[in-house]
């Protein structure tokens, strides 16, 4: 982990975190252990894992086990400042009593590359994460970056399928995707393993994977996206008149970009101010003008996403991210009955080093129906006076959109694929033919979005944001920040206010005893 803190602060929280899960844990009987990973150089990411792990040893007495290290490639393109032995202290200050440094065992292992269809799965979609390319390259195989990528990816699952073994209550992870990650997933879910999955926002988030539910039909997420639709439609929904004037504030709070920032942007571009359908038809013909658009004809606005992310985690149409950008620019060049803007992902150069999102306006240049930009050239209220029709794959305006009545399309899943939000479709062929009946019904004047598509979408809103939030001093918001005030809160949390009744226990407990798939504020049944 990386910290810009003072050492004297960091040391005081460090004493009052050991105090504090000394009393408060019980002493385990037998070998049982939770296995939670410290893959992450943020800290507010590792201290949510680890949190929840204390809340688990509540229930179920056991040993804590802490997975951590870093990797040259990790190092190179995200992990600039990770430092194992700031880890080490944590991870002790909770509690641990054995830390491992997984790359370092892996790097010393000489075992060869397998090719066993999981193992060659997380490679490849590693291997692009970290060259930051949409696709693997010509001749991958071949590369000795790749071989050793491979080799690796072997490696950690063999070590991982031995720790499993072990008598682990649980697995504790912030991320399910790429090799360090999702290979413990993966031999966790074969192991029969709970699988909680933190989340990197809010206060305390997770989503839980029993194995008793877990039908190991598809991925991780996959799963997950099936038993979250459960849950919303048997506990969400039937609630949603009792919910209506809490689900139309956090509504809108996300307008005006209050609560968790959008994912496409912050700060005062991604506040909405549009509050009437005159409003949006002013300033829709002002942004049309300036994209040399009609403002007669449908517009829509197809979301690239971060071309390398987590590649074939979830149920997706198309072989990888690019191939469905580029075929849907590639059909958008054909079809003159609509006008297409194509927006990159704010964050892109993170993800891309190839220039793809450019290749492919290039490709396309002088299509006057066709306009490629950045994502901060346009603001939201330019963007959501322009869209008549959103289209992703897994992106969060699938859940935004619908929720201000503007209809979307997705070429695969996402977590809220099954709370009946956007259309979601099945195969390409469904998609193609969902995306040329619905420029025809908006150009015939039909409202693509019901007013349940609405409710469902605001409810969605709630659920993510607030239903699905624990609010606890143990777990500050991940707006508490920099390092120094997180340590100033987290110490007078550990110091001065008592576990009785924290919120933490009680919605980690509700979770466990009932193997839901979401971690909740309140008792939905």
């Amino acid at each position: 982990m990386w910290l810009n803190a003072n050492g004297k602060e960091f040391q005081w929280f460090l004493d009052s975190a050991a105090v504090y899960w000394e009393k408060h844990l019980p002493q385990p009987a037998d070998d049982a252990v939770v296995v939670v990973e410290a893959f992450h150089q943020d800290i507010r990411v590792n201290l949510r894992n680890l949190a929840f792990a204390n809340a688990i040893r509540r229930i179920r007495p056991a040993r804590l086990v802490v997975l951590t290290g870093v990797e040259d490639q990790w190092r190179k393109t995200l992990w600039s400042g990770f430092d194992v032995g700031v880890v080490r202290k944590v991870a002790e200050a909770y509690g641990a009593t054995e830390v491992i440094d997984v790359w370092d065992r892996v790097r010393r292992q000489d075992t060869p590359a397998r090719d066993d269809e999981t193992i060659v799965a997380y490679t490849d979609a590693t291997y692009c994460r970290l060259a930051k390319v949409p696709r693997l390259p010509d001749s991958y195989r071949v590369r000795s970056d790749y071989r050793l990528r491979h080799a690796y990816a072997t490696r950690l699952f063999d070590l991982y399928q031995e720790l499993m073994r072990r008598n682990v209550v649980a697995l504790v992870t912030s991320h399910v995707d790429y090799d360090q990650w999702g290979l413990a997933v993966e031999t966790a879910r074969r192991a029969r393993i709970p699988i909680i999955h933190t989340q990197q926002t809010g206060c305390l988030k997770a989503y839980g994977l029993f194995p008793e539910h877990d039908t190991q039909t598809g991925t991780f997420r996959a799963e997950l996206t099936r038993q979250i639709g459960d849950v919303f439609e048997s506990q969400v929904w039937p609630k949603r008149d009792e919910l209506r004037s809490s689900a139309e504030l956090v509504a809108w709070r996300a307008k005006v970009n209050l609560g968790r920032p959008s994912w496409w942007r912050g700060g005062v571009a991604a506040s909405v101010d549009l509050n009437n359908p005159a409003e949006r038809a002013g300033l829709r013909k002002h942004v049309v003008d300036r994209l040399g658009f009609d403002p007669d004809r449908p517009v829509v606005t197809v979301f690239n996403h971060a071309v390398s992310d987590a590649l074939g985690t979830n149920r997706e149409l198309f072989p990888s991210l690019a191939d469905w950008f580029a075929d849907t620019a590639a059909y958008a060049a054909e079809h003159t009955g609509a006008q297409w803007i194509f927006l990159d992902h704010p964050s892109q150069a993170l993800y891309d080093s190839t220039r793809f999102f450019d290749s492919v306006a290039k490709r396309h240049q002088g299509v006057r129906h066709l306009a490629f930009r950045p994502s901060a050239t346009l603001s939201k209220n330019a963007l959501w006076s322009l869209t008549d029709l959103g289209v992703t794959v897994r992106g969060s305006v699938s859940n935004e959109l619908p929720a201000y009545g503007i209809p979307v399309i997705q070429a695969g899943w996402s977590e809220w694929s099954s709370c009946g939000l956007s259309t979601v479709v099945e195969d390409q062929d469904a998609y193609w033919k969902t995306l040329d009946q619905s420029i025809s019904a908006i150009a015939d004047g039909t409202d693509l979005v019901s007013e349940e598509q609405v409710r469902r979408a605001r409810l969605w809103l709630w659920l993510y944001r607030s239903g699905t939030d624990v609010v606890t001093p143990l777990v500050p918001q991940w707006e508490v920040w920099p390092a120094d005030t997180l340590f100033k809160t987290m110490r007078a949390a550990f110091r001065h206010i008592e576990a009785d009744a924290d919120p933490l226990f009680a919605a980690v407990e509700r979770m466990w005893t009932r193997q839901e798939p979401m971690l909740t504020r309140t008792d939905f049944p």
